[in-house]
């Protein structure tokens, strides 16, 4: 092997070896500059309160950002769910997101009280019975001379949806297929909920 051949040898694994700690290098930046834009993002949505308004004029709705997490950082900060999620049999590695969700339920109650009688032991008690509700709620009670006994039953429809907006070449040009934010909105069909506190979770793959 001739000297310029050696030469022409050592330049090609010279460049070979730039070649490769370039193509390395940029994906390390790219990998840092994703992982920068995630902890940007979920800052910005840590920061951010969730929004309450209705829909239809009567119906209670809340929106929130969405969080990014691994797997290991949501086991972290959210052991409990986590924990919960396992008892369910679900897979980490095949878990996608999580939605949580806090309500409130107060209602007014209005009720035209009746007299009635009760038998206990073959003894008749008079008492006075109380019922009202609608669609989303049923209230019994029974008064005595001794004590009062009732039910409440409530019944709830949650919707969930997420929404996702991409961003866009150059800022302002086609959409590509790089996520810039998520958001679910959450609303109860129960004019008597208040959605309290909603949180959505993307488990990052």
């Amino acid at each position: 092997m001739g000297i310029r051949t050696k030469i022409e040898l050592g330049v090609a694994v010279i460049l070979a070896a730039i070649l490769f700690i370039c193509v390395a290098q940029h994906a390390r930046i790219k990998r840092l500059a994703a992982e920068r834009d995630r902890y940007r993002d979920n800052t910005e949505s840590l920061f951010t309160d969730v929004e309450h308004y209705r829909v239809r004029d009567s119906l209670n709705a809340a929106r929130v950002l969405s969080l990014e997490l691994s797997v290991k950082e949501y086991e972290r900060f959210r052991a409990n769910d986590a924990a919960l999620i396992r008892e369910l049999k679900a897979k980490n590695r095949d878990l996608s997101a999580v939605n949580t969700a806090q309500s409130e339920t107060i209602i007014d109650l209005l009720a035209i009280p009746r007299d009635t009688m009760i038998i206990r032991d073959t003894i008749p008690i008079a008492a006075v019975a109380v019922h009202c509700g609608d669609e989303w709620y049923d209230f019994d009670g029974l008064l005595t001379a001794d004590e009062f006994t009732g039910t409440l039953q409530n019944r709830d429809a949650l919707v969930l949806a997420e929404s996702v907006r991409y961003k866009r070449f150059l800022g302002f040009l086609w959409k590509t297929k790089r996520v810039k934010d998520r958001q679910l909105d959450c609303v109860s069909k129960n004019p008597h909920t208040q959605i309290t506190g909603i949180e959505h979770i993307i488990i990052e793959k």
